[in-house]
């Protein structure tokens, strides 16, 4: 991944509370141990929603030190869903597979980050990607943007 974008921006060290050895450069989110992180999954109850808090960085085995990118430019894994590109730009929802996918078309979506390439038209990849685990409704993000 020759352009990989560096913004100064450390990661936040955290425990990894299962196996994340094949794992990198997925999403997490916090675990239900205190100081834990955990492979994303989508999938909320209603006394539990599930939010990612950024791309696990290196492979950690359960119990190991987890380093988290939450806010900046990061490596991380995303996939082509419904028929849609990675562009250049592209406004990044997650899937419940750990990884990035191109926001829907409907604006339904909360915005975790914008795709830097490389381009693809169908399966995954590792990519550029602006991240930031403060997401804006899909609308507000479009509004703003357009």
């Amino acid at each position: 991944m020759a352009n990989y974008f560096n913004t100064g921006i450390s990661e936040v060290p955290m425990l990894a509370d299962e196996d994340l050895t094949a794992f990198q450069w997925h999403l997490v989110m916090a675990a239900s141990t205190n100081g834990y992180v955990q492979l994303f999954d989508i999938l909320p109850t209603a006394a539990s929603p599930r939010f990612p808090v950024g791309v696990v960085v290196n492979r950690p085995s359960a119990g190991e030190e987890a380093s988290v990118k939450a806010l900046g430019f990061v490596k991380a894994r995303a996939a082509v869903v419904g028929g849609c590109t990675l562009n250049w730009g592209t406004l990044l929802s997650v899937s419940n597979a750990g990884h990035f996918v191109p926001a829907s078309q409907d604006a339904s979506d909360p915005i975790y980050g914008i795709w830097f390439g490389p381009v693809i038209t169908s399966g995954s990849v590792y990519g550029n990607v602006l991240l930031n685990m403060f997401p804006a409704s899909g609308l507000q993000a479009l509004n703003t943007i357009n």
